[in-house]
């Protein structure tokens, strides 16, 4: 029924036009797939165990670099200047939010089989969590270095943009790689 539907509006349409079609088409599916990250925020979801893991993960990498610190539960404890630096890790701090944006570029795509969708998400998972886990680890690192007054830019500005830029290395490469589908042709008409 929708393909019937598509065509009798895209018939009338000329290339540029058919080109907008398509990506209306991409960014209402990208939002529809909103819709589960808006459950997961209104169910507030318990995250302890990741948040646990993320703090133990951020630990190791941190004892590998022989910075001195301490680890119980989701709390990092680190000495800075003459005080203690406490950091939480808190649920947004475990990259579910990164995840599920790859998951809508990802089931956004038309024209792609549920064999590569899969396959997406679970080259997506480990690259969000490690890319993660490198985001908590460099901002407390970079914050030893340059000073607690940098944390924020450091941890808010700089490595918000360098999550987006791995979720859609993520996705590109999926669209390259797996999906199949080639950036001259970015989707191929059912």
């Amino acid at each position: 029924m929708w393909n019937r539907f598509e065509s009798g509006i895209t018939e009338k349409l000329d290339t540029k036009q058919k080109k907008m079609w398509d990506i209306l088409i991409f960014l209402a599916r990208f939002m529809a797939l909103a819709i589960p990250f808006h459950l997961i925020l209104w169910t507030n979801f318990d995250a302890i165990s990741l948040q646990v893991l993320t703090a133990k993960s951020v630990s190791f990498l941190l004892s590998a670099f022989m910075i001195p610190h301490s680890n119980i539960d989701i709390y990092l404890a680190v000495p800075i200047g003459n005080a203690t630096w406490t950091i939480e890790i808190i649920k947004d701090c475990v990259g579910w939010k990164s995840f599920l944006a790859v998951c809508g570029l990802i089931f956004a795509m038309r024209g792609v089989s549920a064999k590569a969708r899969l396959a997406g998400i679970l080259l997506a998972l480990p690259l969000i969590y490690l890319g993660n886990i490198i985001r908590i680890f460099s901002s407390i690192y970079l914050t030893l270095i340059f000073g607690y007054e940098s944390f924020d830019i450091i941890h808010g500005i700089l490595w918000q943009g360098g999550m987006i830029a791995l979720i859609l290395a993520i996705w590109l490469f999926w669209l390259d790689n797996i999906a199949g589908i080639k950036n001259t042709n970015i989707r191929k008409r059912q």
